[in-house]
């Protein structure tokens, strides 16, 4: 079972924003990234902690981590 836990925006770009979901099965979270609402990537953190997880969202919506891997 998943669940989404919070939606973080993109402080410059409008139209980007992530969710932060968590897997309760395989118990570990991991980030959807959307541009123009369509999915572009999938972020997963197994081993890493819920509050691990919030500063990688929160960090990309305020520009310091970067997704230069992905178009």
């Amino acid at each position: 079972m998943e669940k989404l836990i919070s939606t973080y925006f993109h402080e410059t770009a409008e139209d980007e924003f992530c969710q932060l979901h968590f897997n309760f099965k395989l118990e570990y979270a991991y980030l959807k990234y959307y541009r123009n609402q369509k999915l572009f990537f999938t972020e997963e953190f197994p081993g890493k902690s819920m509050r691990y997880v919030e500063d990688a969202a929160e960090n990309w919506a305020v520009g310091i981590k970067k997704l230069e891997h992905v178009n």
